[in-house]
């Protein structure tokens, strides 16, 4: 009997993150479904999102690391955004799932319960940024012609 394919996040249009990685051995992955996405971390992106320490897996829609994000308004390049009080980026955060994948066949249940694939066009990058009023605001990344 031969043994199922292991699980592989590329398989599934997700690029690893160079430079970032969560404590201990968990890997961070990146929905690639924009040009804009291509292996570095952006704090102020929201997208699909995917770690994995050994089979446990984590998929969530929204911010790749809240306190990263939280840093850019703070001191970084958000710094002079005005945001309303009490904000709180934690409400950008959607989990999608969090459980144990452990082969290719599993992860294609998986996802497409999620609607997450090539045949679903839902999923795109979004960006947090200043408006012309300084205020924040969440705008979809233009999509290339």
């Amino acid at each position: 009997m031969r043994s199922p394919a292991p699980f592989d996040a590329a398989e599934f249009h997700f690029v690893l993150l160079r430079d970032f990685r969560l404590p201990g051995s968990v890997s961070v992955y990146e929905y690639n479904n924009h040009p804009a996405v291509d292996g570095r971390p952006d704090f102020l992106r929201l997208n699909l999102y995917l770690s994995r320490d050994g089979n446990y897996v984590t998929v969530w829609n929204g911010l790749l690391e809240i306190l990263f994000t939280e840093a850019e308004f703070k001191n970084g390049r958000m710094a002079s955004v005005k945001l309303p009080e009490e904000f709180d980026f934690a409400a950008y955060d959607e989990p999608l799932f969090r459980g144990y994948i452990d082969s290719r066949e599993a992860a294609e249940h998986i996802f497409r319960a999620l609607r997450i694939g090539e045949e679903y066009s839902d999923w795109m990058p979004q960006v947090l940024h200043a408006g012309p009023d300084r205020t924040l605001h969440c705008d979809l990344i233009a999509k290339p012609e």
